[in-house]
């Protein structure tokens, strides 16, 4: 197949998808795929159509396939490891994630990644550090911080998840103010002297 047949039928299939054709646009990948089997954009957005339209079983064969071709796409390892996050398949995704930051080593959202997926599991101690790394990658981003202050409160740790609470509250107090109500712990107003 030529480049330029190949981007045609991108398009064909890129305009299908904006009329929520998804069979044709389907079928104009699996014929790029066809002639191109080691494709790994368009196995990629054929993963992402199989996420979209709810087969999480096909998009994770999907993405299999592109590491298995490039395994140094960081994003693709992320994109696995999310899926098999939404499939409560916290081991592998946990795999995956380490996958992603092997390769692109300040990949922040594998980091909270393997975090959540380690919260999931019940292994608080380990997601401190994922969490961690993220928060340190994304300081402004409110997740990090919020999943970091949950792991401390489920390991007992008070001080360090009222530490990250007054973080999170200089930047965003109302995801502070949640964090108030799940763990019971004030720092409102009259307490900012702390900080």
């Amino acid at each position: 197949m030529t480049m330029i047949r190949a981007w045609f039928f991108t398009q064909i299939a890129t305009w299908a998808l904006m009329f929520k054709k998804t069979d044709i646009a389907f079928d104009y990948y699996a014929k790029i795929l066809a002639a191109q089997p080691d494709d790994t954009v368009t196995m990629s957005r054929v993963a992402f159509l199989y996420s979209e339209t709810g087969d999480k079983v096909r998009a994770i064969r999907e993405f299999e396939r592109v590491v298995g071709v490039n395994k140094a796409d960081a994003d693709s390892w992320f994109n696995l490891g999310f899926l098999r996050q939404e499939t409560s398949d916290h081991a592998a995704a946990i795999d995956a994630f380490e996958q992603a930051i092997k390769v692109n080593e300040r990949h922040d959202r594998a980091w909270y990644g393997k975090g959540i997926s380690m919260v999931a599991l019940g292994r608080f101690d380990n997601a401190i550090a994922p969490l961690k790394k993220n928060a340190e990658l994304q300081p402004m981003s409110p997740y990090g911080h919020m999943e970091l202050a949950r792991a401390y409160f489920k390991l007992g740790d008070m001080d360090r998840c009222e530490k990250r609470m007054r973080k999170l509250r200089a930047f965003d107090p109302k995801n502070a103010a949640v964090l108030e109500d799940e763990t019971g712990i004030k720092i409102g107003i009259d307490r900012w002297w702390k900080q």
